[in-house]
């Protein structure tokens, strides 16, 4: 899509975002059944920070440097900006693939904030989400609707399994989406030419809970060719796991979210955490981090965080807390436990803002 060459006169795009935690997919691999919906959550550590300014090439530095930079390249390609420059300093950035959807944060937070540098502010919110929850942007701060971030997110070619950490920066929340109709035998990396995934709820939590997220150092979740093989060589979801998780995720999570319920919100996080495992348990004991983090959530549940579950393949696990209090004792126990010598440890909030773009003057 080529678009006009306007270079803002802002001396410097910010884009901040939240992190992703998966609790797992719906269902996957039967014909005619939406495959890849699942449940997510977003909080608001550790995500991405970056900043963009204009530059005589393309260049970037910071962690994740060089996958930011390719963003950048897909963009430059989508958007026809032959020639243009942009400096990109990544400030922060959770670890790829640890379950934390830092790709598809980066992936967004890069294209979001090019477009903005040289086409101006995102257009205005009518994704059909709007309403009294609609954000509007204030002097210098933009936030994202749903549609404009799928636009990002078709650029940077994301969004092509699950979408919670598309919808997820647009407005944060906890999320429940649907999946898609893949025809039978057709792979997924191809399925990014079709719509997405439908969102089919979004609750905010309660700003008082908190998420204490553990992530294992120097460990990884399948990703690149070997998920690809693993989603191969697994079976299909049986149906009687999928209507299991759906009645967990819209029966019992989502009124818990909505109602403000935390013994039931976390009672509901593990339940479906461990019924979602399931089918990818022979897959996930191939991993190395597998043993640690069945232990991590047993040690959790013993001393009172039942709320846990693992995001995605790990190795980031999440633990729901009722309050900063509770979070932070919880923080002080692990570390006592000798838990902070081999993991990260962060309390977060549950967020509800999703990615907030910043034009520094």
């Amino acid at each position: 899509m080529p678009v006009d060459f306007v270079p803002s006169a802002s001396t410097v795009i910010e884009v901040r975002t939240p992190a992703r935690l998966h609790l797992g997919m719906l269902s996957f691999g039967v014909p005619g059944v939406r495959s890849f919906g699942g449940v997510g959550v977003m909080v608001d550590r550790p995500g991405v920070q970056l900043r963009l300014r204009l530059a005589n090439r393309l260049e970037g530095r910071g962690p994740q440097a060089e996958r930011a930079v390719q963003f950048a390249r897909d963009c430059f390609q989508a958007w026809q900006l032959g020639g243009a420059g942009c400096g990109i300093e990544v400030l922060a950035a959770p670890p790829s693939h640890a379950g934390l959807g830092s790709g598809t944060q980066l992936g967004l937070a890069v294209a979001a904030g090019i477009r903005h540098l040289f086409r101006g502010a995102p257009g205005e919110a009518g994704d059909g989400d709007s309403g009294p929850e609609s954000l509007d942007a204030t002097e210098h701060d933009w936030l994202f609707d749903i549609r404009d971030v799928m636009d990002l997110a078709r650029v940077v070619g994301r969004g092509r399994r699950s979408c919670v950490g598309v919808y997820g920066f647009s407005r944060g929340g906890l999320i429940i989406e649907a999946g898609r109709v893949l025809p039978e035998g057709d792979a997924a990396e191809n399925a990014a030419s079709r719509g997405f995934s439908p969102m089919i709820a979004r609750a905010r939590l309660p700003a008082a809970w908190r998420c204490v997220v553990i992530v294992g150092r120097e460990s990884a979740g399948l990703h690149g060719d070997p998920e690809r093989e693993a989603f191969k060589r697994m079976p299909p979801v049986p149906s009687e796991i999928t209507a299991e998780l759906s009645r967990i995720a819209l029966l019992e999570l989502l009124p818990a979210a909505v109602e403000g319920e935390f013994a039931d919100f976390s009672a509901a996080i593990r339940r479906y955490g461990e019924v979602a495992g399931q089918p990818f348990a022979e897959e996930s004991a191939r991993l190395p981090h597998a043993a640690a983090t069945a232990h991590l959530l047993e040690l959790l549940a013993e001393v009172g965080a039942p709320g846990c579950a693992q995001s995605s393949w790990g190795p980031a696990v999440m633990a729901c807390l009722p309050s900063l209090e509770a979070a932070g004792n919880l923080v002080e126990l692990l570390d006592r436990l000798g838990l902070a010598k081999h993991h990260d440890i962060v309390i977060a909030r549950f967020d509800s803002q999703g990615a907030v773009l910043r034009q520094i003057e």
